[in-house]
């Protein structure tokens, strides 16, 4: 399950100098970012604003009441893969193929915590500090046989571990234990519960996932002893927080991010047919319709969901069948990020450029976890002749997906447009003096 976190740790060695005697803070922000920018050139991110946004939320929950040398940069990887990782700098990556095979939020929140703790411990860090010489050549052909994404690369990646293996890059026992009694501890504090990593092991260990790569690949296992562990801990913890919403974003996870096909379609529709009353059937079966191009039926049923968030999910199925009045008057009320963001959608798309484009701003605090709010308000307003604005929207669009040269162009044109003396350019021009720096 956990051989991604070894490729990981290979990207991490490339960039660091051949000799390590000891890792700064800054050199973990450094080289953190260096690894995101490495596997966000070769994975394919997840896009979806129901899943960006949602675990925004219990990103915001964990982290605050977690003791970390970072803030924490959550990456979502669109695969069907079951997997989830922590880098050093405040990087955590987890796959859409993994929160769908969550049936809780609190499990997803316990897998999350333990990412969390192992940022918080520097057990990645730790362990590259212990390595003095680092094999450059034998690390760049693991690392190409990594980004070939084959069958044919899995035995070269696997005789490679070995060698990984014997240079200590793998957590240890230790390291998980820490792991799991610092992550449910704060998975309990944010209001989780603590038995929800335990809960997730379960699964893993249900379902077979972690027979997938020979057990000495594996980073995360003895899952039996782990599972009794954390359970004598945690026998009356409850959670306390409102998941209400999560069943829905699992449908979604499970309908939008696997291909339907395999009975999938009909399993779901069956569902909704034996029972019609059931907001998640409902839901599923919406999405099926709208998928298949069947947008009058996807509405149809969606417009009888008995559920306090009929109104986002109507409103977004309006918006994907263009009837953007309907959704602008089915959205304009709702509060969330999530529904304000499909409702400036639907004023975009109705011609209401400045309505849109308001919408958007008092969305912009979300700009760093979903940078599509940058990219489609940076576009509207150099559309409504505001360049300047639009500008460096872009700019900081491009910034947040690592593609820095397009970035400075348009900071740069912002700062043409602003005017280099106006107040707006003074803060871009400290962005650009920060890129130069990194030398990115």
């Amino acid at each position: 399950m956990k051989c991604k976190f070894l490729i990981v740790i290979v990207f991490l060695l490339l960039f660091l100098p051949f000799k390590i005697y000891g890792l700064s803070l800054e050199e973990e922000k450094k080289y953190g970012k260096e690894i995101y920018l490495e596997i966000t050139k070769s994975a394919a991110l997840n896009n979806d604003p129901y899943v960006a946004l949602y675990l925004r939320t219990m990103r915001d929950r964990l982290e605050g009441v977690a003791s970390l040398p970072f803030p924490i940069v959550l990456t979502i990887i669109e695969s069907q893969a079951v997997d989830a990782f922590a880098t050093i700098g405040g990087y955590v990556y987890i796959t859409t193929g993994l929160i769908g095979l969550c049936d809780k939020e609190q499990e997803l929140a316990g897998v999350l915590a333990h990412e969390f703790a192992h940022i918080g411990r520097r057990h990645v860090a730790k362990s590259l500090e212990k390595q003095k010489y680092i094999n450059v050549g034998m690390l760049a052909s693991m690392l190409l046989s990594a980004l070939v994404g084959a069958r044919e690369s899995a035995a070269t990646l696997a005789a490679g571990m070995g060698a990984a293996q014997a240079m200590s890059l793998k957590y240890t026992r230790e390291d998980e234990e820490e792991a799991d009694r610092v992550g449910s501890t704060n998975a309990d504090r944010a209001g989780y519960g603590g038995l929800g990593i335990a809960e997730f092991l379960k699964k893993i260990r249900a379902t077979g996932t972690d027979q997938i790569v020979p057990q000495y690949l594996l980073t995360h296992p003895y899952h039996e002893e782990r599972i009794i562990k954390i359970e004598s801990m945690w026998g009356e913890s409850r959670v306390t927080v409102n998941t209400a919403f999560f069943p829905y974003l699992l449908v979604r996870a499970k309908i939008l991010h696997k291909q339907l096909g395999g009975g999938m379609e009909e399993i779901w529709i069956n569902r909704y047919l034996k029972d019609k009353n059931d907001p998640l059937n409902a839901y599923a079966v919406s999405l099926i319709y709208s998928l298949k191009g069947n947008m009058d039926e996807s509405m149809d049923v969606a417009k009888e969901i008995n559920s306090p968030y009929k109104n986002l999910l109507l409103g977004e199925l309006l918006l994907n069948a263009h009837r953007f009045k309907d959704a602008i008057d089915t959205l304009k009320d709702e509060t969330d990020p999530i529904s304000r963001y499909f409702l400036a959608r639907a004023y975009e798309g109705d011609g209401e450029r400045a309505m849109a484009a308001n919408v958007l701003k008092g969305l912009l605090q979300y700009g760093e976890t979903y940078p599509e709010i940058f990219y489609r308000l940076g576009m509207l307003l150099g559309r409504m002749g505001q360049e300047g604005e639009g500008y460096e929207y872009l700019g900081r669009y491009y910034l947040e997906i690592g593609k820095y040269d397009i970035a400075k162009t348009h900071l740069e044109k912002a700062v043409t447009k602003y005017g280099i003396n106006s107040r707006e350019s003074k803060e871009i021009l400290k962005i650009l003096d920060e890129l130069k720096k990194a030398n990115w």
